[in-house]
């Protein structure tokens, strides 16, 4: 008996009806023993690691001892009942040999035609019986994963990582097969007794099956209370960069701090451009960012802007060269350098579902030349709060953004929704693709769905919820070395509007909003010409006057709150979008 013919068998003898109607289905099970009941045969020729298989009926087969990988005659696209005709008449040789090596009788009933049912049941029993043991799938939690993926490739690696970070019930069924159900995606993977993904069950085929079946192993795993994360993150992380560059950086702002801004020439920011370029070509995305944030704050100390923040100044500095310092020492993992070098292009990728709850959407234009809308929501699946941006890069002459535009166009999920209408909508996504920090893709494939919008005083919005005694003790914790960077979104509870003035030394429009505790907070609205409309009806009052008790929703930087949104009720009012551009009248009637 050849080696393949050994391994072939013991592949059969796995061929349980539960493995094969699980793989196929059921009728095509059943209609595989009715033409081995009317007599069709088997002819196997053995090769070095496959073999062919001739039926009677004309049809021919090349099988390997997994059924992933199989070819048929026949012009069926999926797998044919003549694969499982191939398996299940070698599971009936085997028997009727074993039955003759022990020097028993054999019986008709597993040679003749008519009884074959009744033979496979017999020799499907027996095998299931010899196989079943206490821990038959001890190996699915025993098991060290690393060799289990090794066939996997970091980027299918790395988007079951995501995909594991969203909740995901799972159902476990066990019978010859241990079956694991992703319940939101409705996909079952059945796992054998040999610890193998490949000889894993799931009629999702060629990458998504494969994704299917790594998740299903380690969403069970989790379950048993087990964290393989960290465990496969090499896989992903490859971090490579130019080493060099970090050290003229950290060197370049060891200077910096030295030296002082006061006695700054204004050439250090032609340096910091020739640093960002090096950064660029080093493979260092996120040090690239950070020394073009520091040029925008040299930018306004040395013209002197109002809107310059020496604590924002030293925020950046003081990061950086902490992540510099750290890629320096080389003493952390590759997760953790590829954690502070970040990546030029976001990575999206598909979850399965996302319920949303619209907060509103903000206009803005930075100093760079790119202008754009971002619509924000809140998601009841992880608690977290997810984005969509509108952006445009606006430094060619002829490239233009027009916000009333953009706002009033249609969505590319539903043709006949509008961005106004989509930011104070309840929605239901299927299959979108979303990133690391939680921003939404316009990409195909997601679909879109309206429910009922939930009043915002009924909605549990965790700990984006705040008062205003823990706004500003929270702002003072430290920055994180090792995480995403996020913009700190709150939602306030407001009693009334007690007073609204315009600051001409900061060129701000101030909003104080009292609590139910009788606290105050001033909102600020920086003036600019896009929306010196909106500046001058909140300053003249404009239904305000009248506005108590509803919810504001706002970004928080360097102890300076910015309001994005009103919400009362089922309603939504973006202060920008809405207040901007002939809008009126709305605030009035929240």
């Amino acid at each position: 008996m050849s080696g393949f013919e050994q391994r072939f068998r013991i592949f059969s003898k796995l061929c349980t009806e539960d493995y094969l109607i699980r793989y196929a289905n059921k009728g095509l099970y059943k209609r595989s023993l009715k033409d081995l009941d009317n007599g069709v045969t088997v002819q196997y020729t053995w090769n070095e690691a496959s073999v062919s298989c001739q039926l009677s009926d004309g049809i021919h087969c090349t099988l390997e001892n997994t059924l992933d990988h199989w070819e048929c005659s026949c012009p069926a696209d999926n797998i044919c009942k003549h694969v499982l005709i191939s398996i299940l008449y070698n599971q009936l040789e085997h028997q009727a040999e074993n039955t003759l090596n022990q020097n028993e009788e054999v019986s008709s009933a597993v040679l003749e035609p008519a009884s074959y049912m009744d033979g496979l049941e017999a020799v499907q029993t027996q095998n299931t019986d010899s196989l079943v043991t206490e821990f038959r799938f001890r190996w699915m939690v025993e098991s060290d994963l690393a060799p289990l993926v090794k066939s996997y490739s970091s980027s299918l690696i790395e988007e079951v990582l995501f995909r594991l970070r969203y909740p995901e019930p799972i159902e476990v069924m066990e019978d010859s097969l241990l079956t694991v159900r992703l319940v939101k995606q409705e996909i079952e993977v059945s796992f054998t007794e040999e610890p193998s993904l490949a000889k894993a069950l799931c009629k999702v085929k060629q990458t998504a099956g494969n994704m299917a079946k790594l998740e299903a192993l380690m969403r069970y795993r989790m379950q048993q209370g087990l964290d393989d994360t960290e465990a496969i993150s090499g896989r992903v992380h490859d971090a490579k960069f130019s080493l060099q560059t970090v050290r003229e950086c950290r060197s370049m702002l060891a200077g910096l701090l030295k030296t002082g801004l006061a006695r700054l020439p204004q050439s250090y920011i032609a340096q910091l451009e020739t640093l960002a370029i090096a950064a660029h070509s080093g493979h260092l995305p996120d040090i690239e960012r950070s020394l073009r944030g520091i040029q925008g704050e040299l930018h306004l100390f040395f013209n002197r802007h109002v809107r310059f923040s020496m604590q924002s100044m030293l925020d950046r500095v003081s990061k950086l060269y902490l992540a510099l310092q750290v890629l320096e020492q080389e003493k952390i993992s590759a997760f953790r350098q590829s954690q502070l070098i970040g990546s030029f292009r976001s990575k999206y990728y598909a979850v399965p579902a996302l319920h949303l709850y619209g907060l509103g959407a903000d206009a803005w234009e930075t100093r760079s030349g790119y202008r754009g809308i971002t619509y924000y929501f809140y998601c009841f699946d992880d608690a977290e709060i997810y984005t969509y941006s509108d952006v445009r890069a606006v430094y060619y002459e002829d490239h233009q953004f027009s916000y009333t535009e953009h706002y009033g166009s249609f969505t590319p999920w539903l043709p006949n929704l509008t961005f106004r209408q989509f930011s104070g909508e309840e929605v239901h996504f299927r299959s979108v693709k979303v990133n690391e920090e939680h921003r939404l893709s316009s990409g195909e494939g997601a679909k879109l769905t309206l429910l009922p919008r939930t009043e915002v005083e009924e909605v549990n919005l965790g700990k984006y919820m705040q008062d205003v005694a823990s706004i500003f003790r929270e702002d003072t914790r430290a920055f994180e070395l090792f995480s995403v960077p996020k913009e700190r979104l709150v939602m306030i509870k407001v009693a009334r509007v007690v007073e609204h003035r315009f600051d001409k030394q900061s060129q701000d429009l101030i909003l104080t909003m009292e609590s139910d505790k009788g606290e105050t907070l001033d909102l600020t609205l920086p003036y600019s010409s896009e929306w010196q409309t909106m500046i001058k009806r909140l300053e003249s009052g404009y239904g305000a006057g009248i506005l108590e008790h509803f919810y504001a929703f706002v970004r928080i930087e360097q102890q300076r709150i910015y309001p994005i949104s009103f919400l009362k009720g089922p309603t939504v009012i973006n202060l920008k979008l809405d207040t901007g551009y002939g809008r009126t009248g709305r605030i009035g009637r929240l």
